[in-house]
């Protein structure tokens, strides 16, 4: 079979894998689809590399395909069985994993970083990480169920109410996914962000959105609530700006989600949130659960999942894609790689 490989030092290349037959409690899934996402990014330009143990390796984890072997003692899967991968290597034996959040397991392995990942024809894996995927949604739009579960993950951390206002900073791909979730769940949703093409985007998903350097936010947001402030704030920006401009959004005992990965030290202005007992509330990741919302979610039509597709590459030309991800394209919400074998 063939895997595209991260080298290091931001190459990505096809060589020659073996299959690898699954164990007792293991898949092995044709992979169709994978996504790229801000953490491949992280990986492409070198920052995730203290991770990355045992070069080359395939990374990538956002991905559908369909059961192609099962283990010995696997009953719930079958081979033509169309799936999703929920992308976490779990001890169940740590404090966190008893207390049943195995998604922060004191001894976590993120699969497609810490151990091999999508980008390649089969990828074997614990039965435990396999979600169906209905017959009703492509392959190509399963690609999506995962960070859309990162998205229904940081509402349900943030406890969001049907009809709350609730404020969006940052409207790139996960911005835009958490935005969707939020007014799916009954909240209004105000977006802010700096690109045009991508503010021009969420304006045509049907979301009021405002640029914060022409209009100011923290007057537009008290405006448009009478006074009182956002109920809920999800930081998605991962900017400086956006981590000055949050605390300022919501009202006395509001709620801060910060959804954004922030990979170095960065400052929040705490006297804000002391002064009003705002809630500032962390998220990693997905529960298991959230992959059912999220499934749950697309099955409804909720949204065009064709809408935040904007390139496909095949499985050799991830170099391409990553390039393209990175260049900074604010018409860019999600490549995703065709990962089957032409042949």
């Amino acid at each position: 079979m063939k895997a595209n490989l991260y080298e290091g030092n931001g190459t990505f290349r096809v060589h020659d894998a073996e299959i690898k037959r699954p164990g007792p409690q293991e898949v092995r899934v044709q992979i169709a689809y994978c996504g790229i996402c801000g953490t491949d990014l992280h990986i492409y330009d070198g920052g995730l590399d203290y991770r990355i143990k045992n070069l080359p390796q395939a990374v990538g984890h956002e991905c559908s395909g369909v059961v192609a072997e099962v283990g010995s003692q696997v009953t719930a899967w079958k081979e033509g069985d169309r799936v999703v991968v929920r992308p976490l290597d779990y001890c169940g034996s740590c404090v966190a994993c008893k207390a049943g959040h195995s998604h922060v397991c004191a001894n976590l392995k993120f699969m497609g970083i810490e151990s091999e990942g999508a980008f390649q024809n089969y990828w074997t894996v614990h039965e435990r990480t396999l979600h169906r995927l209905p017959e009703s949604l492509s392959l190509k739009h399963g690609a999506l169920v995962e960070p859309l579960a990162v998205c229904c993950h940081a509402v349900s951390r943030g406890e969001l109410k049907a009809g709350e206002y609730a404020v969006v900073i940052g409207g790139g791909p996960i911005g835009l996914l958490t935005a969707l979730v939020a007014r799916y769940r009954g909240a209004r949703v105000l977006v802010s962000e700096v690109n045009p093409i991508r503010l021009a985007k969420v304006r045509d998903m049907g979301f009021e959105a405002i640029d914060p350097r022409e209009t100011e936010i923290v007057d537009y947001v008290y405006q448009q609530t009478g006074g009182d402030g956002a109920d809920i704030v999800f930081e998605v920006s991962g900017s400086q700006p956006g981590l000055d401009t949050m605390v300022s959004l919501p009202h006395p005992r509001g709620r801060i989600v910060l959804v954004a990965s922030y990979p170095h030290p960065m400052q929040v202005f705490l006297r804000e949130l002391f002064m009003k007992e705002v809630n500032l509330i962390t998220t990693r990741v997905y529960e298991a659960k959230d992959f059912d919302d999220a499934l749950e979610m697309m099955t409804k039509n909720t949204f065009d999942p064709e809408a935040l597709i904007s390139r496909i590459y095949p499985l050799d030309q991830v170099q391409q894609g990553m390039q393209l991800c990175a260049s900074g394209a604010g018409d860019v919400v999600k490549v995703l790689i065709d990962c089957q074998d032409p042949q």
